[in-house]
């Protein structure tokens, strides 16, 4: 994340001295005033192009782009818990913006919400790591108590697919198989 940071300060930097040098050709400044007003309309100009950026635009200009992730995906869950496996079907909510991933999980007797998240760069591979915290439904809450978990999820070129492992406080570690759910819920 720090890298795709100090790759945007260069071009947001001239975008700011651009606006200054604009604002100084509509009107030529005659005192500090002028000069002071100018710096502050070059400082918002490039707060909400930032802004807008981090939120929007990061999807469409593909420069210094970390990769987009589905906003829904259905998989697998696959488990080894107590040296029992299992396999459970998960539910997988992505909120992302050009610093962030949020990702929510939801299973028949359990839902996770993400403490952290980040895409990084691995050896010329993009992989999403991301902390989360387990919000166990209230009748399973005696046997399947509150966890931290870590995953790390391989992605790929569309991310329409996307598999991984993770572990857990209680010891249960496992793999993941993400399937991009379209449209239509399928």
């Amino acid at each position: 994340m720090k890298e795709r940071v100090t790759r945007l300060l260069k071009p947001m930097i001239f975008v700011a001295a651009a606006i200054f040098a604009i604002c100084c050709l509509i009107k030529k400044p005659t005192g500090f005033d002028d000069y002071s007003s100018y710096i502050g309309y070059a400082i918002s100009g490039i707060t909400i192009l930032f802004i807008l950026y981090e939120k929007i635009l990061w999807k469409y200009i593909p420069w210094n782009r970390p990769p987009i992730l589905k906003k829904e995906y259905a998989g697998t869950l696959s488990y080894i818990y107590k040296k029992q496996p299992g396999t459970k079907d998960i539910s997988i909510a992505v909120k992302q913006t050009w610093l962030s991933v949020e990702i929510t999980t939801k299973t028949d007797i359990n839902a996770s919400y993400t403490v952290t998240g980040s895409i990084v760069n691995e050896r010329g591979v993009d992989v999403l790591y991301y902390t989360y915290v387990t919000d166990p439904s209230a009748l399973s809450q005696n046997t399947n108590s509150i966890q931290f978990g870590t995953c790390r999820m391989v992605l790929n070129a569309d991310n329409k697919n996307i598999s991984g492992k993770y572990w857990t406080s209680s010891q249960t570690v496992g793999n993941l198989v993400w399937n991009e759910v379209d449209e239509n819920g399928r």
